[in-house]
């Protein structure tokens, strides 16, 4: 099982664009606030998973995902670029364990490649501290970490804690969560660097989030999951 999911991702990561992040020059300390915002905040850790806890059982969850990050906004900071960029789409392979109880934990990455320049990683622990009796329900809560790495020119640290409500009625589950996000950058300066004062500076913004999804059981073993 797990070789075949290590197969599905790699025909995953030769198949989603090659578009590299390019970020402008000249990056003002709002710029960089902006960008950090948007890169940051929206690689943080997501949750696509059953809204209900692994538990401390035999085996573990294999995640194989394909994430968005928008690039509008970017391409108009500092100096802006000559024409818009695509949105970036990178995978990301997800490693679950129910360690204890209800206590799950979850290790993402995003390995480097070179054609986008582009690599993360990450952990979230989730506690199901609520499972219905009388109905289908399950609330958690998340706490998760990441760090990603853009062409040496942003480097992020992310964390955040989340609240997530789900409820499953035959293969169908839906969840919903909202929480708090604080993301650090560091930004490159020097000759090739994006700064406007030519010198590494570090930001740091704080964000509130909130987020909608569903996950289809297709199999005993196999699930799609979608979050917005």
């Amino acid at each position: 099982m797990f070789q075949r999911g290590l197969f599905l991702f790699v025909l995953i990561t030769a198949s989603v664009s090659q578009a590299t992040l390019q970020l402008p020059t000249g990056l003002t300390h709002g710029d960089r606030e902006q960008a950090l915002r948007i890169i940051g905040l929206g690689m943080g850790e997501k949750i696509l998973s059953d809204p209900y806890p692994l538990g401390g059982y035999a085996g573990f969850e294999l995640g194989l995902s394909l994430e968005n990050l928008p690039t509008d906004t970017i391409s108009r900071l500092g100096s802006k670029l000559s024409s818009p960029q695509e949105d970036i789409t990178y995978p990301k392979l997800t490693i679950g364990k129910g360690v204890y109880n209800n206590l799950d934990l979850f290790v993402q990455f995003t390995p480097y490649r070179r054609v986008d320049e582009l690599t993360q990683f990450g952990g979230l622990v989730r506690w199901g501290f609520y499972q219905g009796q009388l109905l289908p329900f399950s609330a958690s809560l998340l706490v998760h970490a990441n760090s990603s790495n853009i062409s040496n020119l942003i480097i992020t640290r992310t964390y955040g804690t989340d609240l997530v409500g789900g409820m499953s009625v035959g293969a169908v589950s839906l969840f919903g969560g909202a929480g708090l996000m604080q993301s650090y950058g560091t930004f490159t300066g020097g000759v090739n660097g994006v700064t406007a004062s030519s010198l590494a500076e570090d930001e740091t913004v704080l964000g509130f989030h909130s987020f909608v999804g569903a996950n289809l059981r297709l199999l005993d073993t196999a699930f799609l999951a979608v979050q917005l």
